[in-house]
């Protein structure tokens, strides 16, 4: 069995110009209404603050959401991005490691994607922990104890959140 290819020809296609679009009528879509006149620009997206060794401490620590589905389990412990928008999460974007705390499985799944809660319970589940998180953090950053690496995650972490003044003694302040 052969195959031929079709053969080209001297015939061009008659080239249409195309009917200018109709005015919008109340039942055309804002949407379609704002593409009509100019795209818009492009905003490029904050760069998002990444520390891979933040996310790595979360192994066998105690888990500090916990909500309702807790596990208590430190074997499925990690680092539990906060959700929302006003944490700085987008579409297709993920939030800074400095808005992250250890959680359990079951937590992780009830802050992102358990059905059973509503947004606010979501949320403020995640904002204690968060909270213990920054506790932990202080903790750890000024410990003699925890490792170099430890220590600069930590201190990373609360100086992208802003949180590392709270953590000097005021008794230091008042003698400068």
């Amino acid at each position: 069995m052969s195959y031929s290819t079709l053969k080209q020809t001297g015939f061009k296609r008659p080239q249409r110009e195309r009917a200018p679009l109709p005015a919008p009528t109340r039942a055309t879509r804002r949407a379609v209404m704002a593409n009509l006149t100019s795209p818009a620009a492009a905003v490029p997206k904050s760069e998002r603050g990444c520390n891979k060794h933040l996310l790595a401490m979360a192994k066998g620590k105690p888990c500090l959401i916990r909500s309702p589905l807790c596990n208590y389990d430190t074997e499925t412990t990690v680092a539990c991005h906060g959700g929302g928008v006003a944490n700085g999460k987008g579409m297709s974007y993920k939030v800074s490691d400095a808005m992250t705390c250890w959680g359990c499985s079951g937590c992780n799944h009830y802050t992102d994607a358990y059905g059973g809660a509503t947004r606010a319970q979501k949320t403020e589940a995640f904002m204690l922990g968060h909270l213990a998180q920054v506790c932990e953090w202080r903790a750890i950053a000024t410990s003699t104890h925890a490792s170099p690496k430890d220590r600069a995650a930590a201190k990373w972490a609360l100086d992208t959140l802003n949180a590392l003044a709270a953590a000097r003694n005021p008794s230091e302040e008042k003698k400068a």
